[in-house]
């Protein structure tokens, strides 16, 4: 899974007024109230969303989809090993049962880290659920906004990788390969007056290092007009690929591999403490300018249960 990085703030509609403050004692409160009709009082798209708290700052941000005529989870089945039959998931489940698919949320301090599932409920979801606690709480004058933390490469970072693999190079007009693609085919300036890019796909064979190659390209060619490079590459081979935006920048992430719920919060605990780029950019985060680092009174009273 992909867990991408993003700072939060909380903007006052009154006057646009934008507040950078620790957001985890009024989460965590929020996770630990029982009341169960509150809680159901939440969706997104028709189906109810919920927020579970899985430990220390860790949380699972889950939608609930309905029962069967939904048809993306007609898809889902059961089927038994020994004589391969099969039966719906949803014949498993009791009347007030539901299937959920689930992302998960470290809640830091003045960022998340977001890993979603296929199927789960996204950050525009995610983003939407806080805004309606706030108000179902009667914080109507503040709205939760998230900030993602970008990134970019050097070509002397790529070119230091020991293992690349696909990677992609937009060009426009003013670079000189654009010129090359064009009389590649035989076009003309005027036939192909309004195309205005070409992008270049280097594709590797199934698992292979096509380091030389894209380091040949990294070296040679012309960064004028150059609108996107991106390469997928990996400081150690035993590490997962990532994207490298050498031109264009794209956001910080981490990959974390699946498995159970614990083993998900470790690999994320282990991830945002290991990540410099993301010190990097919460550093710049918590400095900017255009935040007052004070909480709002009004969230004062919501940092407890009770």
């Amino acid at each position: 899974m992909k867990l991408s990085y993003y700072g939060y703030s909380v903007e006052r509609h009154s006057d646009g007024e934008k507040f950078l403050f620790d957001l985890r004692p009024f989460v965590e409160a929020f996770s630990k109230f029982q009341n169960v009709d509150f809680k159901n009082g939440f969706s997104h798209a028709g189906e109810n969303v919920y927020l579970l708290r899985g430990g220390k700052d860790f949380y699972l941000y889950l939608i609930r989809v309905g029962f069967v005529p939904l048809k993306r989870i007609q898809v889902i089945k059961k089927i038994k090993s020994s004589d391969h039959s099969v039966s719906e998931i949803n014949d498993m489940l009791q009347r007030d049962e539901r299937l959920g698919f689930a992302s998960y949320v470290y809640f830091g301090k003045g960022f998340i880290g977001f890993a979603s599932t296929i199927m789960a409920p996204k950050t525009k979801s995610f983003s939407k659920f806080i805004n309606d606690v706030f108000e179902a709480i009667g914080i109507n004058d503040y709205n939760f906004l998230l900030h993602p933390f970008m990134q970019e490469a050097t070509f002397a970072d790529a070119l230091q990788m020991p293992f690349i693999g696909r990677s992609s190079v937009q060009v426009s007009k003013e670079n000189k390969l654009y010129e090359d693609i064009r009389d590649f085919f035989g076009g003309t300036a005027e036939e192909f007056s309004e195309v205005d890019s070409f992008e270049v796909t280097v594709k590797p064979r199934k698992r292979q290092n096509i380091d030389a190659a894209i380091k040949k390209i990294i070296s040679s060619v012309d960064q004028s007009g150059l609108d996107k490079f991106i390469c997928r590459a990996k400081e150690d081979l035993s590490d997962h690929l990532m994207d490298m935006y050498l031109v264009g920048k794209g956001m910080i992430s981490d990959i974390i591999p699946k498995g159970a719920d614990h083993e998900i919060y470790e690999a994320i605990s282990a991830k945002v403490g290991d990540n410099d780029e993301l010190k990097a950019k919460l550093g710049e985060h918590e400095c900017h300018e255009g935040f007052k680092k004070e909480e709002p009174e009004v969230f004062s009273g919501f940092n407890n249960v009770d």
